[in-house]
C-alpha cells in the first residue's frame, strides 16, 4: 500500500496503519515530510522495516516532467541528476524499483527525442545500480508507448495505475496488452471512471477482477494499492480505512478464486 492515502499524521503511525491493516510491504513517496512532523526521507527505510514492512519501491516527486519534454537534455541535467540520485539511493536502501511520470499536466510544445535521451540516461542508470526505473502511465500514453518501443533495457519499464488507465479512451487495459513484460510498479485502485479518485477496490467501477486475471496472466504477484481516503472517510479512523482497502482486496481475490 501506498505509505500516504490521504491523512495528515505522522508517517509512523500511518506506516502502523498500514502494518496493522495486514499488508506486509509499502510504496515510499520518497520525499521529506514536514507535516505534521518532519522527518528526512532516509529515515523512511528504517521505520518501514522496523514496523516488519517490506519496500516495494520508492516514488519519485511529482513535479518537473513536461520539462523534460519541452527542453534539451543539457537544460534538465539538474533534474536528470535529481533522479538518478533517487535511483542510486533505492539501490543503497535494497528497493526494487523507482517510479516516475512521464510528464506533467500541462506540456506545451514539445520534442520526443529530448524525452528520449533524458528517459535513456535514467534508464542507463537503473542498469548501472540494478534498480529498475518504471515510467508510470499518466496522461499522454503515446509517450510512453513510444519509450518502451525506444530503450530496450531490462530495468527500464512502466508502473500500471489502474485508475489512470480507465480515465483514457486510449487506455482501458491496452497498455498490459501490449508490453506485458515490461510491467515493474503497479498502483493498483478504483474509480467512478469519471474522475481520477483511486478508491478502495471494489468501491468504484473498474474491471477489477479482469486486470487481476491480466496480471496473473503476466505473472505479476504483487498486489499494491494507490489509494486516496474520500471526504466521507475522513471523519473516521485511518486504521479503519487501511483495514478496509485490505477487505475489498480480499473480496476481489475470492471473486477471482470462485
Amino acid at each position: 500500500m501506498f505509505s500516504w492515502f490521504g491523512y495528515f499524521m505522522p508517517f509512523s503511525e500511518r506506516i502502523n496503519a498500514i502494518a496493522d491493516a495486514g499488508f506486509d510491504g509499502v510504496m515510499l513517496s520518497w520525499e521529506d515530510e514536514e507535516a505534521p512532523n518532519t522527518i528526512s526521507r532516509y529515515d523512511f527505510p528504517k521505520l518501514v522495516r522496523d514496523a516488519g514492512l517490506s519496500i516495494t519501491n520508492f516514488h519519485a516527486p511529482f513535479i518537473g516532467y513536461s520539462q523534460i519534454w519541452e527542453r534539451p537534455l543539457e537544460d534538465n541535467r539538474e533534474l536528470l541528476d535529481f533522479l538518478i540520485r533517487i535511483v542510486k539511493d533505492a539501490a543503497d536502501f535494497e528497493v526494487p524499483a523507482v517510479v516516475v511520470h512521464t510528464v506533467d499536466m500541462e506540456l506545451g510544445d514539445y520534442t520526443f527525442e529530448n524525452g528520449l535521451a533524458f528517459f535513456s540516461e535514467l534508464a542507463e542508470a537503473g542498469e548501472h545500480y540494478g534498480v529498475d526505473v518504471a515510467v508510470e502511465n499518466v496522461t499522454r500514453q503515446f509517450l510512453l508507448y513510444r519509450l518502451l518501443d525506444r530503450i530496450q533495457s531490462p530495468h527500464f519499464g512502466y508502473c500500471y495505475d489502474t485508475s489512470h488507465d480507465y480515465m483514457l479512451g486510449c487506455g482501458c487495459g491496452r497498455l498490459l496488452q501490449t508490453y506485458p513484460d515490461r510491467l515493474k510498479a503497479l498502483h493498483f485502485s478504483d474509480n467512478d471512471k469519471r474522475v481520477d479518485r483511486h478508491w478502495i477496490p471494489g468501491d468504484g467501477f473498474l474491471p477489477l477482477s479482469a486486470i487481476l486475471q491480466t496480471l496473473r496472466t503476466v505473472n505479476w504477484h504483487t498486489l499494491s494499492c494507490e489509494v486516496i481516503a474520500p471526504f466521507w472517510w475522513q471523519d473516521r479512523k485511518p486504521s479503519d480505512f487501511c483495514k478496509a482497502v485490505q477487505i475489498g482486496l480480499k473480496k476481489l481475490l475470492r471473486n477471482r478464486e470462485g
